[in-house]
């Protein structure tokens, strides 16, 4: 399914191309990371969803995590190995996403008889999106750990994005002096990761703008989602090490 959806980017790459010669690497790029930018997460998350929350709520939702803990010798490992594992998977995933993308935004683009933009442009936005959705698996799993609740963490995670972030941005923006403070939060900052808002001019930038929701410049974004994705990883190891499994 996800290897379909990113075969039909070149379609919207398509869209794009109407009344133009030529398609920007910086639009291309955000097409192979967003398809659309409107759903305010990568399409991708809402299928990494599923793994991220699957392995830390197996072994403290079903009873599993008992024998997990002997099998490795601790909880930390296991919490380190689903970490590492969840990475691997998201960024993963996101790595063929990307590179399927391409080839068909590359292959429509070619049929069209349009010229191929400049690929080496688009390394750097790959990258970002490569490991944005690595640290998305990381937030799937150490919510899991904090709610202990895979429910109450999907629904979290797909509605404060949506939702969430935008009325608590517009609320602090009637408090003087913490109007600035929703260009910080997580998925503002996770948003401006992704998109480089400097590549974007005229009157597509303001719309661009609204979409992000957060000033933040591109490298600043970077370690700042990381650093939140680094803060909620180390608050689910704390909570995986002290909370028991529940009884199968």
């Amino acid at each position: 399914m996800v290897a379909f959806l990113s075969l039909l980017t070149g379609i919207t790459v398509l869209l794009d191309l109407r009344g133009q010669n030529t398609v920007s690497s910086a639009t291309v790029a955000d097409t192979i990371a967003w398809t659309p930018l409107a759903t305010q997460i990568p399409a991708l998350c809402f299928f990494v969803l599923v793994l991220g929350t699957g392995p830390v709520s197996t072994d403290l939702l079903s009873g599993a995590g008992r024998t997990t803990w002997l099998t490795v010798n601790g909880r930390r490992t296991a919490y380190a190995a689903k970490c590492a594992v969840g990475f691997t998977v998201g960024s993963g995933v996101a790595a063929i996403s990307a590179l399927m993308g391409a080839l068909s935004c590359a292959v429509t683009l070619a049929v069209a008889g349009a010229p191929q933009p400049t690929w080496t442009e688009i390394l750097a936005p790959a990258a970002r999106f490569v490991g944005w959705m690595g640290c998305w698996a990381l937030l799937c799993m150490a919510l899991v750990a904090v709610l202990r609740s895979r429910i109450a963490s999907v629904l979290l995670l797909v509605l404060w994005p949506l939702l969430g972030e935008r009325l608590t941005g517009a609320l602090l923006g009637y408090i003087p002096g913490l109007e600035s403070v929703k260009d910080w939060l997580p998925f503002a900052a996770g948003r401006a990761m992704l998109t480089d808002l400097s590549t974007v001019s005229g009157e597509d930038k303001a719309f661009a703008q609204a979409l992000v929701g957060s000033h933040l410049s591109t490298p600043v974004a970077v370690a700042v989602f990381f650093l939140y994705t680094a803060a909620l990883t180390a608050a689910g190891l704390w909570a995986y090490c002290r909370r028991d499994a529940r009884a199968g």
